[in-house]
């Protein structure tokens, strides 16, 4: 999604920036199932693109010493264009997990299919 300084329409850059959004929710929903990813903000500035992942285990999703966000940053760089460099990614915590019914059913389910009791 490497904008250029071409005018595009506002139907266009709308429906752009709804299938980027899509498609990144995806990729963060299989990668980061297990870290209780949650959702994602997008904050767009002419030097860099700021990606903020709310997750549940915030650490698992940084990695060792940062490794984990970085290879994710390269995976997210290469697959849209962008140049090196021009987008960060953030960890955020969810506040209120019992607030968040994304993080809920992912906890139901790894409990359900580990076998441990649900109501814990």
């Amino acid at each position: 999604m490497a904008t250029t300084t071409t005018n595009v329409s506002k139907k266009r850059k709308f429906i752009r920036e709804g299938v980027f959004h899509a498609e990144l929710n995806e990729f963060f929903t299989r990668e980061l199932a297990e870290d209780g990813y949650s959702g994602l903000e997008i904050r767009v500035t002419p030097q860099r693109t700021e990606i903020i992942i709310m997750a549940t285990k915030t650490q698992q999703v940084l990695g060792e010493k940062g490794r984990r966000i970085r290879e994710l940053t390269s995976v997210i760089e290469k697959r849209f264009g962008y140049p090196e460099n021009s987008v960060e990614l953030f960890a955020q915590k969810v506040v209120t997990r019992g607030l968040c019914a994304i993080a809920q059913a992912e906890s139901l389910r790894y409990k359900l299919m580990g076998g441990l009791p649900v109501r814990r």
